[in-house]
């Protein structure tokens, strides 16, 4: 599972950027193929969603 990291936060579901690092919210894909293609297409890049650490849960 992957997220995109974009400019001190993530892309949510929306679309939007969001600092919350909760993976309920965020748009997550289970390709690396897929998440490289659509980070390299909005300037941001890919991040395993295991290494987000949330600072509350």
């Amino acid at each position: 599972m992957y997220v995109i990291k974009v400019m001190h936060g993530y892309i949510d579901k929306s679309g939007a950027r969001t600092r919350k690092k909760d993976p309920k919210i965020l748009m997550v894909f289970t390709s690396q193929v897929e998440s490289a293609a659509f980070a390299h297409k909005i300037g941001g890049h890919v991040k395993p969603l295991a290494q987000i650490k949330s600072g509350h849960e």
